[in-house]
Parts: C-alpha cells; structure tokens; sequence
C-alpha cells in the first residue's frame, strides 16, 4: 500500500504522526500541525480512500495500514513517533499502536473508539456502512448534507462559516468512490475491535471527547479504566471535532501531553 504522505522537518528531536478523521485527508490536520510546529518535526498522511491515497483496487483491512505505516517510518529513518489520531484516525493510531508499539512515544486519540467489540452490532453497522456506501456513489454531494446534519456535529453551528465552509470544501474534494469503498474496507462494521488489546498498550495515552459527544464520552470513559496509563479529557462546548470547535483549549492540552505534563 502506497501512502499519500508530507514530512515537515522542523529540525526537532520528537516528530509527531496525525491522523484524519473520515471524509477529510491530510490538510483536515492543519490546525493541529500548526499548533505543534514549535516542538515537532510534523507527518501527516492521507489514510486510504482519501487525498492522495487510493482505496480501490486494493485489498487490505486496518493492520495492513498499520504496516503501511511502518513501512513510512522506516523510510524516514523515524525510530519512534508520538501519535495522534482523531475519529477513524484515532482507530486507524489505535492499531499502529497495537501492531509497532515499539514505534510509539506518547499517543492522543481524539473521539475514537476500538472499534465494537458485540457481533450482532458490528453486523448491524456494517450494514449501515453499506447503506451509507451506496448513498455516497449514488449522490455524494447530498451524502454529505445528511452528513453535516448529524447531531454528532451540531455542535459546530456556532462556528465560523469560513471555517464550516473550509471542512465543506475538503469533504467535497474527496472522491466519492474512494470515500465509500474505504467505508468497505476499514469502517468500524468490519475492523477487528481492539477493546481486548487495551490492557497491553504501556505508553501513556491522552484521550479527549468533547462533553456534547455522549457516546464518545462512553467509549473513552470505557477505554480508560483498561488502559494502564491513560488520561481521559473532556472539553466543555465541544462536540466530536474537538481540536476545530475548541483549537485553543485542545491545543493546550495537547502540548501539555506530549511534553510529560
């Protein structure tokens, strides 16, 4: 698996891997990037199905990524990162973690969860994600007007409409083949859950959900009391993007972490 990558050598000891969310790709990151480049060499990626990256065509499930991911490092000369993933990135950090621990300083995970560890709702999921796949082939534009309308990102009304409007744009740019093809391939309906892996991640790891995320509160809370070093943060105002509709607070927290505070 090839991945669509960008590496910022900003001549510092730490470097520092973001990972998207869904229907974005790398540029989604850029606030996060820019928050970190004082501190961190920066690499991002765009994850498969979306940016640069192809998904279709291709057979692979999330610990191929992990690999893929690896592989990146390696070719970087990159010994060991700190992680940060958000949503499906978060999942997609969640197996790196899990596959390369050895790879892994610090970890952030942002509104994510390990995937679902009941069969009969993982079923029930993969159901909807093919639902979802076929809305997007058959008319993507308004797969993403139901999309924005989830009560996941209410939320993020209050924002800016520069700022919605630049996510909207990012969101249209993917293309929508891809974008439902990755839901096939790596959406939470059929990625292996990781809940009983938890216990074996050592380094420490930072989670965040923002306080109108009631689900995500759940998870993360849930994921907290199995991982043996972990800090659980929940930001007031937020919704489930977090580091865009509270990037100061995020932010803050975020250095704050990786530094050893």
């Amino acid at each position: 698996m090839k991945f669509n990558y960008h590496f910022s050598n900003n001549e510092k000891e730490r470097t520092i891997l973001l990972l998207h969310g869904f229907i974005s790709d790398m540029e989604s990151m850029a606030q996060i990037s820019d928050t970190a480049v004082p501190y961190f060499n920066i690499l991002r990626l765009d994850l498969p199905g979306f940016g640069g990256t192809r998904s279709t065509g291709l057979d692979y499930t999330m610990d191929t990524i992990a690999h893929g991911i690896q592989s990146i490092l390696t070719e970087l000369g990159l010994r060991k990162v700190d992680i940060l993933g958000y949503s499906m990135g978060g999942r997609a950090a969640l197996s790196f973690i899990i596959n390369h621990p050895e790879s892994v300083g610090r970890a952030i995970l942002e509104s994510s969860s390990p995937g679902i560890d009941s069969p009969s709702d993982r079923e029930s999921r993969l159901l909807l994600d093919r639902k979802r796949a076929d809305r997007i082939n058959a008319d993507y534009r308004s797969f993403i007007d139901e999309w924005e309308q989830m009560p996941l990102f209410g939320s993020q009304k209050r924002l800016p409409g520069s700022m919605r409007a630049g996510q909207r744009a990012n969101r249209l740019a993917q293309v929508p083949k891809e974008v439902a093809d990755s839901l096939l391939k790596y959406g939470t309906g059929v990625q292996t859950a990781y809940w009983d892996r938890l216990h074996t991640i050592k380094m420490p790891v930072l989670l965040i959900a923002g306080e109108n995320d009631s689900k995500f509160i759940s998870i993360n809370s849930r994921m907290a009391e199995m991982l043996p070093d972990a800090r659980f943060e929940i930001i007031e105002g937020a919704g489930h993007n977090v580091h865009m509709e509270s990037p100061e607070k995020f932010g803050t927290i975020m250095i704050d972490f990786l530094l050893g505070g």
